[in-house]
């Protein structure tokens, strides 16, 4: 009888992020989601929408790469999610350039 076991790992793929690491994101979310609210009360005109949106893209970034783990995760699984992004962007894009290429229509229609 055999008594030593292989070890076997229940989980595949990279180790899960450490506590501080985890800490960090957190607060660099949390200090995101301060500026962008406080930039809800700063008149900055239509530069006001170009920054929360900046603001909301590198939030989403850090979601991506620490959360969804895919800094540390294999070459497919990133290609995955940046061809789901680029589809994301560029269905986006249309529907603004429907959009703006619209007429207004006057009352009474």
């Amino acid at each position: 009888m055999n008594a030593h076991k292989p070890s076997r790992s229940h989980r595949s793929g990279p180790a899960p992020p450490s506590l501080r690491s985890n800490l960090l994101v957190l607060a660099a979310l949390l200090a995101l989601l301060g500026l962008s609210a406080g930039s809800a009360l700063v008149p900055m005109g239509a530069f006001n929408e170009v920054a929360n949106l900046g603001i909301a893209a590198v939030k989403a970034l850090l979601v991506l790469i620490f959360f969804m783990r895919l800094k540390t995760d294999s070459p497919l699984l990133r290609l995955v999610a940046a061809t789901g992004f680029t589809w994301l962007a560029l269905l986006i894009a249309l529907s603004l350039a429907d959009l703006l290429s619209r007429q207004n229509l006057l009352p009474p229609w």
